[in-house]
């Protein structure tokens, strides 16, 4: 079995492949040739007031490669209250102040385990790169400017997949520090070869662009109804940076998946599962049966990413339609089909260290 770390990954994984295999991967899916189980989350109380202790977990498996993907997460989360916005942080609880993300990899020939590796690398690259498919098909052919409000490590993903799939002649950010959007510019403009401009002014960078992404750390709304404009496409990486109203303003919405939010389980409530992106209500309140529970959003019957790229559903019709893609929830797919990608060209290189197999397999029957 194979183990590889972040680094390793880093070299081997490019934006194209990740483009290329998810595509293929959302085609498989809407022919039925693989099969997907959503998220579930875990919570568990934690010593600290601020935070809670949360256990994620996605698997799919696909036809080709025959491969099936677990990727979990162990994590300590806390939210802020920042005025403007509320915004969640990872803390990194681990030895030596780090995180904990994982994919196991198993064939789904023989069933043994291929590999593990940390999930931190294709967790920005396949987040991005779905959100990049969908302006393939939903985006204006010609756009001149990418808008992006965020800085951060999936923004940074973003600007890499989005100038993949379209020829930016210029690149807006906006992030509220004023240092992290310019160094933000400064390495993304080297990266892609196109100008990154930074903005003081969210709305200017609205206002400019054809192609308009939220990545950011935000669980509140940061793309307002008004900003939504004809011709203009626009996504995030969490339907709440968005929000109905401004949903509701697009011509047309296609879904990552119709599975709105992650189902959630919570200490105190049994096997009731909440279904919230983040159930802050029922994680703080005292008597949790008293808290009204999450309606599903008005927008969840429009199609999926897997109908458009199989061509069962348009994109875009024309060039005055405002169109929206909404990444509701990541797909265990997605981790099938990179880390079914990675795991082969980690083989076919050398890279990455070999344990023995036969430590993870048993004699007796299970």
């Amino acid at each position: 079995m194979l183990i590889l770390n972040n680094d390793e990954i880093e070299e081997l994984l490019s934006m194209e492949t990740c483009l290329e295999v998810l595509n293929k991967a959302y085609q498989q899916l809407a022919d039925g040739h693989a099969v997907n189980r959503p998220r579930t989350d875990l919570y568990l109380p934690f010593p600290e007031t601020s935070g809670v202790y949360a256990f994620k977990s996605m698997e799919a498996g696909l036809f080709d490669p025959k491969v099936v993907a677990l990727r979990l997460n162990s994590d300590v989360i806390r939210w802020e209250d920042r005025g403007d916005r509320i915004v969640k942080d990872k803390i990194p609880k681990a030895p030596g102040g780090k995180w904990v993300g994982l994919v196991l990899l198993f064939s789904a020939e023989t069933g043994e385990p291929l590999a593990i590796f940390p999930d931190g690398v294709i967790q920005a690259y396949r987040v991005a790169a779905s959100s990049a498919v969908a302006a393939r098909y939903m985006a204006q052919e010609h756009v001149a400017c990418l808008g992006m409000l965020g800085s951060g490590w999936q923004a940074r993903a973003h600007v890499e997949a989005f100038c993949k799939v379209r020829s930016f002649e210029k690149v807006l950010v906006f992030s509220p520090t004023q240092a992290n959007r310019e160094s933000f510019a400064e390495e993304m403009a080297a990266k892609v070869d196109v100008p990154v401009e930074p903005c003081a002014d969210a709305a200017t960078v609205a206002r400019q662009s054809q192609v308009l992404v939220a990545a950011t750390n935000a669980i509140t709304r940061v793309i307002p109804p008004e900003w939504v404009r004809p011709g203009l496409h626009f996504t995030c990486v969490k339907p709440s940076e968005l929000g109905d109203e401004t949903v509701a303003r697009a011509d047309r919405v296609v879904l990552h998946t119709r599975k709105a939010a992650p189902e959630n389980y919570i200490a105190g409530m049994g096997d009731e599962r909440v279904v919230a992106h983040d159930p802050l209500e029922f994680l703080n309140a005292a008597d949790k049966d008293a808290v009204e529970r999450p309606k599903e959003p008005p927008w969840v019957d429009a199609p999926e990413l897997k109908d458009v790229v199989s061509g069962r559903v348009a994109g875009r019709t024309s060039p005055e339609e405002s169109t929206c893609f909404i990444n509701t929830i990541g797909l265990g797919l997605q981790f099938a089909a990179v880390g079914g990608a990675v795991y082969a060209d980690a083989k076919a290189k050398g890279v990455g260290r070999e344990i023995p197999t036969e430590w993870f397999l048993e004699s007796v029957h299970p």
